[in-house]
């Protein structure tokens, strides 16, 4: 891919500070799934956005804190966005659950996401493991009041409980939300998905002998 400058380059006006920065975003998203992290610049992601390497630098200080941000994006920043507050901490488990993964499934089916997953899988396995190690503790104290309400099984660990949510939303993540996903697959994702949560919340709240 050549990358061209889309407009003329230049530390961009205040008011345009926020369309900017999703701009760079984005253009180093596909830099950086095209080219690795390793092999991606500054420069190449600039030029992708059509800005100079000064404009970019005032919205970012270095690579690695553009990478941080699409970190965040998939991580914390997406938890915040699903609603992982003390809202849900409050709720009841079984509404919780299928809301909250419900909106994290849809928010992973945006092209950006699907983009970024590609991404993560070119890390290897490290890269997934980092992000959904950072998934999880940002859950934990939600499972965890569940668990002393007495709406989570006493007989699971909470870190067990929270794998069990996001290990089969994972792995459809890598099968059906990455860059190249068709429609078809984001749709049977999205079935997949509710389905699970909706029986994962079922099973957690079980005692062993089935009954509430």
């Amino acid at each position: 891919m050549t990358y061209t400058h889309k407009s003329k380059p230049g530390r961009p006006p205040r008011s345009d500070g926020p369309n900017t920065r999703d701009r760079i975003l984005n253009a180093a998203l596909e830099v950086f799934s095209e080219r690795g992290y390793d092999g991606a610049t500054v420069r190449q992601i600039a030029a992708n956005v059509g800005v100079s390497d000064p404009a970019l630098y005032a919205h970012f200080k270095s690579k690695k804190e553009i990478f941080e941000a699409l970190l965040n994006l998939a991580g914390s920043d997406l938890l915040a966005s699903a609603g992982t507050s003390l809202t849900f901490e409050n709720a009841p488990m079984q509404e919780a659950i299928p809301q909250m993964f419900g909106n994290i499934v849809a928010t992973w089916s945006t092209p950006r996401a699907r983009a970024f997953a590609s991404l993560v899988l070119h890390m290897g396995p490290d890269g997934l493991g980092n992000v959904l190690q950072d998934v999880s503790a940002r859950l934990r104290p939600a499972f965890a009041a569940w668990q002393a309400r007495g709406e989570l099984r006493k007989d699971i660990p909470v870190d067990v409980a929270i794998w069990q949510v996001i290990g089969p939303l994972a792995g459809l993540r890598i099968t059906y939300l990455h860059g190249k996903a068709s429609k078809a697959d984001v749709k049977n994702a999205t079935t997949l998905a509710r389905i699970h949560l909706k029986t994962v919340a079922q099973s957690l709240s079980q005692t062993r002998n089935g009954k509430e």
